[in-house]
């Protein structure tokens, strides 16, 4: 080999060298997340948020059923003939309103004979009064305790016959609308044959269950809101009765509320979606969620401290749909990095590229 060929495998050799050290140290940068080459300090750009005091509510989101105030269906204590319908379907009616009438002919008979006979009856015991009242004392005492008994008895027999003839009028229990009817006169009734049913929707019970771990924060007359299904309205109800024990098979805790509803427009069986606030804090924190990391020891967060970005552990509670309470870790006035999170370590220079808001 000649001089100047081994002069050219040396240059060679140097020239690669060179190159693989700086593909090495390239990778190696590359693998940390900084920039390449010698824009290695360079500020990485990235969101911010500025902590300020924020309403932090703690929501719990349900699904329940609307029932109504008062409901029933309407039966007959008796089994007779339906001889008139006294209400139209769907209709209003005040409680003691006569709906239906059964026939009562054979009980108002049987009622004018019990009449006569408690006539004739006191008619006795007026006589027997008398005659027990003479010194000749010309009725015995027994005679006369006969003849009380009797009208007792007959007077007895006439009130359970008037209390038969009542129920063959079948009036409403309360002040409320009448659903559909099921039967027609004429048709013969059973205490088994439903005749229509009674709702009370003047106001409306909500039926809804919570996650057992909020139990300790419910309370009775406390305020939700509620949507049904298919409506964009929201209502109000206000909790009335909280079940006293846990339903064990879904750790749950029954509750009913109730909610006016003067204009109807709420209707039993209709299926609502429940958002129960169980506590509220006017100046709170609240970040964006996209900030917050799982650590080792819990949560963290970037948060810039003089240009650069510093990793801060914090103690999370409430989660909105898009936004994480932090109790602890951050005060107001910090400003929390919400991008680029991937690529940034701590006391790296970071720029501030635009404000997001929870």
């Amino acid at each position: 080999m000649t001089w100047k060929r081994l002069v050219l495998a040396l240059v060679a050799i140097a020239v690669t060298a060179f190159l693989a050290s700086a593909v090495q140290l390239w990778s190696r940068e590359d693998r940390h997340g900084a920039p390449k080459g010698p824009a290695a300090d360079a500020a990485l750009r990235a969101d911010v948020y500025v902590v300020e005091p924020q309403a932090v509510r703690d929501v719990v989101r349900t699904v329940g059923t609307l029932v109504a105030n008062e409901s029933v269906r309407v039966v007959s204590e008796l089994s007779r003939r339906m001889v008139k319908v006294h209400v139209e379907e769907g209709t209003e009616v005040k409680k003691g309103g006569l709906l239906f009438q059964l026939d009562d002919a054979d009980l108002r008979a049987q009622l004018a004979e019990l009449e006569v006979r408690r006539h004739l009856a006191a008619t006795t015991l007026d006589r027997q009064k008398t005659l027990l009242g003479f010194r000749k004392k010309a009725l015995s005492q027994q005679a006369y305790d006969q003849a009380v008994a009797e009208l007792q008895a007959t007077l007895a027999q006439i009130a359970s016959l008037r209390v038969t003839l009542a129920k063959t009028e079948i009036r409403a229990p309360f002040d409320g609308r009448v659903g559909l009817r099921h039967v027609s006169e004429g048709a013969w009734i059973t205490p088994d044959t439903m005749l229509t049913t009674l709702q009370d929707t003047s106001r409306i019970k909500i039926d809804f269950a919570i996650p057992e771990r909020y139990a300790s924060a419910l309370s009775r007359d406390q305020t939700f809101r509620f949507r049904v299904e298919g409506g964009s309205r929201e209502f109000e109800g206000r909790v009335a009765a909280i079940e006293p024990v846990i339903d064990a098979p879904t750790r749950s805790l029954l509750v009913r509320g109730v909610s006016e509803n003067p204009s109807g427009v709420l209707l039993p069986g209709a299926f609502a979606s429940v958002e129960l606030t169980l506590k509220e804090e006017n100046s709170g924190i609240l970040v964006p969620s996209e900030a917050v990391m799982p650590s080792a020891t819990g949560h963290s967060v970037f948060v810039l401290r003089e240009g650069r970005a510093q990793l801060q552990e914090v103690e999370v509670g409430v989660r909105t749909r898009d936004a994480v309470q932090v109790l602890s870790g951050l005060s107001f006035g910090d400003t929390v990095l919400t991008s680029n999170l991937l690529r940034l370590r701590p006391d790296m220079p970071v720029e501030p590229a635009r404000a997001s808001a929870p």
